[in-house]
Parts: C-alpha cells; structure tokens; sequence
C-alpha cells in the first residue's frame, strides 16, 4: 500500500545537505523537486509551510473568484531537471504566496499544482491528465441581465368611475298652490328632483342642473410610442344615469350611453412641458365634447346640430400646442334621413327616404400671450340634411358660424366646462373635476370675460316658395367674478336671439325661415351672485338674484273676420309658453337664498329656499260656456324650499 503525497513528502524532508536538488516522486505520479541550503527542515516545520501555503492560496482564490471562470488551464507542464536550475512557473489560473515557518516564501500556482519556497523552494508539478482539484470556493454569481424591453412595457392602465355625482333632494317648488292648480304640476313636498327647482341663470357652463344622479366608468389606458416622443392613450368612457334608470321607463338608452370614448396619439415637441405638441384625438361613437364656442349655454355643433339624426355622430380632432399658441381642426359625420327623388321605370319620379350621411367640419385658434390675457376663436360647417319641401326636395339645409372669447383675469383663470372636457384616469395627472373653492384671506383675484356667437343658416324662404334664404343667429355674454378674502362676488349678462335659441330646430318651423310679419324679440337676463367662506364653521351662505326678459315669438292670428295678436314666450328650444290674445310677455324676477355645509372634500349638505314671479305662465281651460279652452294666466308667485345631501368625486 502506497504512503500519501504529504507523508512522503515529509519523510524525506529529514534529509539535510549542502545546495542539494533531489527529485522525488510521489504516490499519484507527480513530480517533487526539493532545494535545500545548509539548515535543515523538520518535519513539522515542513507540515506548517504546507499549510500556510494552502491558506494563501484559498484567500487568493476567493479575492480572484471572478478571474477564475474566465482564465485557461496550463497546457504545458516542464518537469525539473535533477541537479538543475527549477523551472519557471507554470501559467495557471490561480497564485498564491505566503510565508513559511522558518522565514522562507512559499509560492503556489497553476491548476497542475506548482509550489516554491525560498529558501527552502519546493515546486510540485501534477500531470495535465489528473490535475489537483482546487481547493472549494462558493461564488455568488452576478445578478442576471435585465429582461429584453416587451411590446407593453410603460402601459399604464386605469379602470375607475369619475365624475360621479350623488344627489338625495327633499323640497317643494310651490308652496302656495295646491297639487293641479299650475303646469307643470306640483305636488306635495316629496323626496326627489323636480325641474321646477332650476332657475333661469342655474348650470350656465353645464349641461346638467346640479342635482343630479349619475357616474362616468372610464377605462383609460396610456402607454409611450415605439416612436420616440409619441404617447398612446385611449379612454372608454360610459355613463351612467341613475335617476334615468329609476323612472322605470325602459328606455336603457337614455340611461346607459357613451359619453366621448376616445383614442389620442401625441407627439410631444417640448419635454419640459409635457402636453406641447401634435395630436390627433379619434372619437369613434360620440362627439358632443367637441364643438364651437365655450361657455355652454353658448356652444353649439354638439350632437344636437343634426335634427333628426339616427345613432352617433363620431368625429375627428387634430391640433397643437406650445402653450402660448394653439390650434386645431377636425371633422364629423352623421347619419340623417333625407329626402331622395329617385326615378322609376315608368319615368315617373317617386321620393324616398333614405340614411344618408352628413358631415360637419370645425377649427379654432387660441392665444395666450400673457397669464393675464387670453382670445380664443372657433368656427364650424354642418350639414343638417335636406330639404321636403316642393321645389326644394332633395336640396341641403346647413349652418355656419362661429365664436370668439377674450378673458382678462388675475389669478383666476377662466373655467372650462366639464362637458368639454376630456376623461383622463391618469394616476399622476388626476382628473379634478370638482376641486374645492380655495380662498386666502386678504387675496383679490378677479376674471373678465365676454364670448360673442354668430350662426346663419340655410332654410326654406317662407315667403318666397321654390327659393332658400338665409337666418341669422346671434348670441353673447359677459361674465365678471371677483375674490376678495373670502368673499365672493359674481355678475353675469346674456343675450341670446330666437334664431339662435332655435338652431337646432331649425327654426321656429322646422326648415323655415322666419316669416316677415312675425314679431321677435331676443332673450336677455342679468344675473348677480353673492357668497362668503366661513371657515371655522365650514359653511358658505350665498345669495343670486336674476332679471330675464324671456325670447318671444308674435305674429297676427286671424278667426273670420278678426285679427288679434298672439305671442309665444321661449323659454327653450321646445318649451314654450302660449299667452291670450293681446297680451305681451313680461320680465321674470327670481331669488335664492342658500347656505352649503361642507362635511369634507367630497360630501355637503345644501338648503335653500326660493321665489320667482312668473306672470307668462299660461294654461288651458275651458271658459264658461263650457264650449271651448281658453288660455288664462297661472298665479305668477311661486315659493320654494328644499335640502340636499350631495357628494361629487
């Protein structure tokens, strides 16, 4: 049985000569040159310098543990020659140098296992065939590379319902007459909205009352281009009418539609302002968020500028901005019935009525020079189908126009309506639709602004049959709104004529002009609002009382022989007022009084009460001979009260 390496090694350290070289070999194969000077080696000192060798070498190995998995074993070992000088050392991939016990260095290297000690040195070489394993070494390996980017890497997406707006309501319009004595109807002190709590200067920027029931379910999603500068979004967004859905009318469509799902692609020109740039914004169901005009009492191209218009009207928006400069354009279509003259096989020619499309195409500009100061401009064409009439039949009806704005303010910039406004469920950019009033006690900050509308439109001439002619529309405002402290003072002017009033009609009868003899007169009403923050107490009483001349329509009635005058007051497009003979329309007072408690950022109670004399407000009723219905004036004084409870988020 053969001794191991290290006890043969160790027997025959004990020899001792003068500069003497031996070559000895070892019990796995390997070779041993041994050098020795005039001292002599023991056995234990030899055993120590063996392991103090094997110590640096296993710390140097750990130091160079990254150098190892790259480095080439020796392929070429050189056996010592006996009485000769020793070799070099091999090449290999790890060294290590220590010091022997009796003061001598001890040098390890290569993977065939090379030492040397001087004095004394000691070299052993192993055969490539069976090399020495090196001593273990745990390697933490480096951390993986990052994965290759994906197609969704960035895509950020949202899911969550905004602008929700919760109202429980408790009140009556009328206290002083009894449920049947007027129209509409009013009955008994009950919980729920009624119209009759809107007065004429309420939700002027809104196309809701305030009172409402109803959520936005918006699915947006936003993501950067492969393209540099380019991001993608797109938003669904669905609305949901509550109070719409309690009526038990079953119609879901009135209750559940699309309120401007939209798909938007940006390239940004400016990153230190993210929203610079080009875009084009696909809207592929709705475009009633996309008009002409600003305040919303005076915009128009919405959904409702084509009559009789069967589904959607999708759209298209193009525009840019740096800021102080912006511009955009864009264009719809619309599905209406028309009037077709077509020709049969026998020659003669029979009209149908068929779907056909109808497109509209507006544009705007606006300017910001200064933080103080701004001009905004827009216009529109719109096809609002064709003509029924003989002569005309076939032959398009349309309407241009357009609106400008200037604001003046200081630290209070003009408002934009929520109505035109683009869903975005944007974690980082939160939609805040309705942020809490901020007030800093001895701050003044105060806002001008007047917007000016100009429609005409195309419509069979009444008194020329066989010819079209053209109806002029116009309307304006003029709002001013001063911040003071807590106080809060606010005053607003509108003018709006009946061809305006009427566009989407069109007209007074539909597709007809005005008839020569008829006798308009516009709309106009003035407005004036008062209100004061009282923080410590959370509550803001406010007061708003307004002045309306209401918009009429005359013209002569003729019954045999007799010739009276008869007028129609024009609250809105479809509700009208039918006075008696001779009577002329008179202005229209009204008063509220309210005091809004809030309970946090999101949650308040309101109450008020309020009075309006109406003295235009008819209705029928058969006369005494109990042969026909005459119209007679209702009671003109109303009072009213009610309390909410109302969260918006």
């Amino acid at each position: 049985m053969k001794a191991s390496p290290l006890r043969q090694r160790t027997q025959t350290a004990t020899q001792t000569s003068a500069n003497k070289a031996e070559t000895m070999t070892t019990s796995d194969g390997g070779q041993v040159t041994r050098t020795t000077a005039t001292n002599t080696i023991s056995p234990v000192g030899l055993l120590q310098r063996s392991l103090l060798a094997a110590a640096a070498c296993a710390a140097t190995v750990i130091v160079s543990a990254p150098a190892l998995a790259q480095a080439q074993p020796a392929t070429n070992l050189v056996a010592p020659t006996p009485g000769g000088p020793a070799p070099p050392p091999t090449t290999g991939t790890m060294g290590a140098t220590g010091t022997g016990g009796t003061g001598g260095t001890v040098t390890m290297t290569g993977t065939a296992g090379t030492v040397e000690q001087t004095p004394p040195t000691v070299t052993t070489t192993q055969p490539a065939a069976e090399p020495v394993p090196p001593p273990a070494v745990i390697v933490t390996p480096p951390p993986p590379p990052p994965p290759p980017p994906s197609n969704s890497q960035g895509v950020m997406r949202s899911t969550d319902f905004l602008d929700t707006r919760l109202t429980w309501t408790f009140g009556d319009d009328d206290v002083l007459q009894a449920t049947g004595q007027r129209v509409p109807i009013s009955g008994l002190p009950a919980i729920g909205d009624r119209s009759q709590y809107q007065l004429f200067f309420d939700a002027l920027n809104s196309r809701f009352a305030g009172r409402e029931n109803l959520t936005h379910l918006v699915m947006y999603a936003r993501a950067p281009g492969f393209i540099p500068r380019v991001i993608t979004e797109a938003s669904l967004v669905l609305r949901f009418d509550l109070g719409q859905l309690a009526t038990n009318s079953g119609n879901l469509t009135q209750a559940l539609y699309d309120a401007g799902t939209y798909l938007r692609l940006l390239y940004q020109t400016n990153l230190s302002r993210p929203t610079d740039g080009l875009s084009v914004t696909f809207f592929p169901f709705d475009t009633d968020r996309f008009r002409v005009g600003y305040l919303w009492d005076l915009s128009w191209g919405g959904n409702d500028i084509f009559p009789r218009r069967v589904g959607g009207a999708p759209g298209v928006r193009f525009a840019y901005d740096s800021g102080v400069f912006s511009a955009w354009a864009g264009f719809k279509t619309a599905q209406i019935v028309v009037p077709l003259p077509v020709v049969v096989n026998s020659g003669d020619i029979e009209v149908v009525r068929v779907q056909e499309t109808q497109y509209a195409g507006l544009a705007g500009v606006s300017i910001r020079p200064a933080d103080i100061f701004r001009l905004d401009a827009s216009g529109g064409f719109f096809q609002q189908g064709a003509f029924d009439f003989p002569g005309l039949r076939g032959k398009p009806a349309f309407i241009f126009g357009g609106s400008v704005r200037a604001v003046l303010n200081q630290g209070m910039p003009a408002a934009t309506s929520i109505d035109m406004m683009l869903y975005r469920n944007h974690p980082d950019f939160p939609m805040q639709l309705f942020r809490p009033e901020s007030y800093t006690p001895g701050r003044v900050t105060w806002n001008v602004s007047g917007e000016l509308a100009v429609v005409d439109q195309q419509l069979a001439d009444i008194n020329a049959p066989g010819r079209t002619n053209y109806q002029l529309g116009l309307a304006g405002a003029l709002q001013g709104r001063v911040k003071i402290g807590y106080l809060n003072l606010g005053a607003t002017a509108l003018y709006r004529d009946v061809a305006f009033l009427l566009r989407n009609v069109p007209s007074f009868i539909p597709f007809q002009t005005f008839p020569t003899d008829a006798q308009l007169t516009p709309e106009f009403f003035f407005a004036a609002n008062a209100d004061y923050r009282i923080p410590s107490a959370n509550l803001t009483p406010s007061i708003i009382v307004g002045l309306q001349l209401p918009a009429t329509f005359g013209s002569v009635v003729r019954e045999g022989s007799l010739e009276s005058a008869r007028t129609l007051v024009i609250r809105r497009a479809g509700n009208f007022s039918i006075l008696p003979p001779g009577e002329r329309a008179i202005p229209i007072v009204s008063v509220r009084a309210a005091m809004r408690w809030d309970l946090s950022s999101i949650f308040g109670i309101i109450g008020w009460v309020q009075y309006v004399r109406d003295q235009n407000a008819t209705l029928l009723q058969v006369d005494a001979s109990a042969t026909r219905q005459v119209r007679i004036f209702q009671a003109a004084d109303q009072f009213g009260f009610g309390v909410a409870a109302q969260a918006r988020y």
